[in-house]
């Protein structure tokens, strides 16, 4: 692998990811600019986006740029118009497909790029040195050899990037799962020491709750990268959760600027921001099942506990919000995976009750670790709204509740107005 390589030797939403730069490539001046979808699914957005990139090299800067599949849903290389044409085929059939959306969007940027007189080479993800662990349409990112990229950089190229993909050391095309062109954004960025990640999309900011369910959402303009990480993971709809945990441990700016006008909307910061509101958002993940798994009077509960989270995780179901007393196991799991949950139970004869569909709502900020009366504040908040806690967990800078999914938007209200906006 050359020098500069990114190998990630940690990952994962409880313990983050750590990662080792192999050498010191100091890549001053150069940056990487990430498009979505949206931005390139017209010839409007295309342009707009090969003026952004013609700023970003005027001052001699160099550009590397990754893009994601054009469009949405319905159009033609969007990545769910090419998933809906192989449902039941094999993973590494759709891996084949899917990479093609961002294929095709590098390839067509390039050539306005070449068009407005920037010289430009498309890669795919493969050919741009990303390395994946074989995950067949969920890998991370194992590496990233530097080499085919400096070497078009210094041909004066710039390199347009099809994100979402990479391919195995054994030469499997795999791609990354949803929002997956921004973690190779960050990787890249993280492999070449760049002088910073830009990503553009089509928001006026980040937010400290979505704004279709919290409307006096307020728009952040500095955030740190560990917050970052922990409002992706519960669920806010920012930044791939992965491409968060790249922030945190690669230590590089990252700027969020719309493409609509260009102008930054909001800055991550490479360390933890100790000014301002100690909370620094609230987010809520996806529709959930808890299940409570009650033992038998004849196994001892050690036992019983690791027999029930073993058959749930040999069937391959994920699972959150672990807890255990006595006799009981309780966790949650997606909705969609429910099904498989009850079966699972059922098979290994295992008594269980359920609950749902719920939501885990939580409090996000590193600020908030070492202070008194968090907890508190949290409960009395969701007592006075009127809304159950179903079950608790937290960790140094989040506190989550699992609450009935009716009452979702109005706990994330009244968790907003209390640590937010007061």
């Amino acid at each position: 692998m050359a020098p500069g390589a990114l190998i990630p030797v940690e990952s994962g939403p409880a313990e983050g990811l750590s990662i080792v730069l192999c050498g010191r490539i100091f890549q001053m001046g150069t940056r990487v600019f990430k498009f979505g979808g949206i931005s390139l699914s017209t010839p409007e957005g295309r342009l707009a986006a090969v003026g952004h990139c013609r700023n970003g090299v005027s001052d001699g800067s160099k550009l590397v740029v990754v893009v994601s599949a054009m469009g949405r849903n319905g159009d033609p290389y969007a990545t769910d118009t090419l998933l809906s044409l192989v449902e039941g085929s094999p993973a590494e059939e759709r891996d084949m497909l899917l990479c093609c959306g961002e294929v095709i969007s590098a390839v067509v940027l390039a050539g306005a790029l070449r068009s407005a007189g920037i010289p430009a080479k498309a890669l795919t993800g493969w050919d741009a040195g990303i390395v994946t662990d074989g995950v067949e349409c969920d890998s991370d990112i194992e590496c990233v050899d530097t080499g085919p990229i400096l070497k078009a950089l210094g041909e004066g190229l710039c390199p347009v990037v099809a994100g979402f993909q990479g391919r195995t050391s054994r030469g499997v095309i795999t791609t990354l799962g949803r929002g997956g062109s921004d973690t190779t954004a960050l990787a890249i960025g993280a492999a070449l020491e760049a002088e910073e990640v830009v990503l553009w999309k089509n928001v006026d900011s980040i937010y400290t709750a979505d704004p279709e369910s919290v409307p006096s959402a307020i728009k952040i303009e500095r955030i740190g990268a560990e917050d970052l990480r922990q409002m992706s993971w519960q669920g806010a709809r920012i930044v791939h959760p992965r491409a968060a945990e790249i922030a945190v441990g690669a230590g590089i700016p990252i700027e969020v600027r719309s493409h609509d006008t260009g102008l930054p909307v909001t800055r991550v910061e490479p360390f933890v921001l100790r000014s301002g509101r100690y909370i620094t958002g609230v987010a809520s993940g996806p529709p959930v099942v808890q299940f409570t798994a009650e033992a038998p009077g004849s196994e001892r509960p050690r036992d019983f506990h690791a027999r029930v989270f073993g058959l749930v995780a040999g069937a391959g179901i994920s699972m959150d919000m672990f807890s255990v007393f006595l006799g009981h196991a309780m966790f949650t799991a997606g909705a969609e995976d429910a099904p498989a949950v009850r079966n699972t139970l059922s098979a290994g004869a295992v008594q269980f009750s359920e609950a749902g569909p719920c939501a885990k709502v939580s409090i996000i900020g590193a600020g908030m670790h070492g202070m008194k009366g968090v907890m508190a504040r949290f409960s009395a908040t969701l007592r006075d709204a009127g809304i159950d806690m179903l079950q608790t967990v937290d960790s140094h800078a989040t506190i989550s509740a699992l609450v009935p999914l009716a009452d979702r938007d109005r706990a994330l209200a009244a968790l907003h107005r209390e640590f937010v906006e007061r």
